[in-house]
This record gives structure tokens, C-alpha cells and sequence, in this order.
């Protein structure tokens, strides 16, 4: 919100918390890189699982957002 720049994130919607990330693209290959708990979030994203299995990862951009203090507005499109 302070930055003009726009980028695209991640919400992670958990039962008391929202958490927001950001994806970052791991650089170096891991050959062996284990993605095994991968099936176990059938939420994801096909997008957001072909960005782990390649080896990418979201990074926490704030501090988790508790549900409890988190207001909701609709807003206009840009």
C-alpha cells in the first residue's frame, strides 16, 4: 500500500490468521529438492505447484494478519 509498484502475491487464508507472500525463484537448481508435501495441498494453485516443484518458494511479506482485526471493503477496479 505505500508503494505504487504493483505485485503479485499469495494469500494464505488459515482458520485465525491470513498470511501474505510473495513468490521468489530459487536461483540454483536442486536436483534431489523433495516435493513430497506438495498432494497433501490440493489448494494450491497448478501454478503455485509447478512454482514448488521447480524449486520456487513464497516468502512472508508482514506480519500473519489476525481474523479478528481484519475489515473487509469492496473497492473499485482499478
Amino acid at each position: 500500500s505505500e508503494s505504487t509498484r504493483l505485485l503479485d502475491v499469495y494469500l494464505f487464508l488459515f482458520n485465525d490468521f491470513l498470511l501474505i507472500t510473495k513468490i521468489k525463484r530459487n536461483k540454483k537448481k536442486y536436483g534431489g529438492s523433495d516435493t513430497s508435501f506438495i498432494p497433501v495441498c490440493p489448494s494450491l494453485t497448478p501454478e503455485l505447484h509447478s512454482f514448488i516443484r521447480e524449486g520456487g518458494f513464497c516468502t512472508v511479506l508482514d506480519q500473519p494478519i489476525p481474523l479478528d482485526r481484519l475489515i473487509l471493503k469492496n473497492v473499485a477496479p482499478i
